[in-house]
């Protein structure tokens, strides 16, 4: 009986974690309110959580503050530049979806329905990772976008899994209406519980290369060591496509 009332136990570690998605929730949602704060607001939220998956102390509400202030300026034009891209995509859609109700016989349909989807996959996945690298790393808003799009192509898995999340959280607010206003937390939880590991070893493997400059090796250890860090580098191919990333950690800031 005595473990029911202990803080530390299974079940108010649970109603915590529970406590802190409903009020990163309502943080997005209030944060949102400026339209172009979107992106900052989602960048924070990638930023809260990803500590969160990596165990690092969290304080949800003054983390959350700290990367919307950090973020906020780089994010303005890219949250512009995605809400073109998703107007754009609605257009799109909701031109498809009259066309077919309509009932008339248009011929370049089958043309546009598969240019439609093409646009809202690489859409909606440069979107993911573009929020989850910028909470992440020192980036240039090129480069964020160059590597959102590497990122959507080599990691497919990774890729595949945000858009099953979407359509996961899409059903449950479909069944409950009300889910609408920790969804946005449930989303970034579930794509930053398996985009984190990419990131780390991305920071694994500049720390890597970085000693291997540092360090004269003859031809045959650096064959050994290059073997040693192939598995980094493999990972790391995105970030290496771009010379002005700068390494930084923020998770660690």
């Amino acid at each position: 009986m005595s473990g029911i009332f202990n803080l530390d136990s299974p079940i108010w570690v649970f109603m915590g974690e529970v406590a802190d998605m409903i009020i990163l929730g309502l943080l997005w949602w209030v944060c949102c309110l400026g339209i172009i704060t979107m992106g900052a607001s989602t960048t924070a939220l990638y930023y809260v959580l990803g500590k969160k998956i990596r165990r690092e102390q969290t304080y949800v509400a003054k983390d959350f503050f700290k990367s919307f202030k950090q973020n906020f300026r780089q994010s303005v034009p890219l949250s512009i530049l995605m809400t073109i891209a998703f107007v754009s995509l609605g257009l799109y859609v909701s031109f498809i979806i009259g066309a077919i109700y309509s009932g008339e016989e248009i011929s370049y349909l089958k043309f546009i329905i598969p240019i439609t989807l093409i646009f809202g996959f690489e859409v909606i996945n440069i979107h993911s990772y573009s929020w989850g690298l910028l909470s992440r790393f020192d980036m240039s808003t090129k480069a964020i976008l160059k590597t959102a799009f590497v990122m959507t192509h080599r990691h497919l898995l990774t890729t595949v899994w945000n858009l099953v999340v979407i359509a996961i959280l899409g059903f449950l607010i479909v069944k409950m209406p009300l889910a609408i206003i920790v969804a946005p937390s449930l989303i970034v939880f579930g794509q930053s519980y398996i985009m984190q590991p990419l990131f780390t070893s991305y920071i694994m493997a500049s720390k890597e290369n970085d000693e291997l400059h540092e360090v004269e090796l003859d031809e045959e250890e650096y064959e050994v060591y290059e073997e040693e860090i192939d598995s980094y580098e493999e990972s790391a191919v995105a970030l290496e496509m771009s010379k002005q990333i700068e390494i930084s950690d923020k998770g660690e800031q």
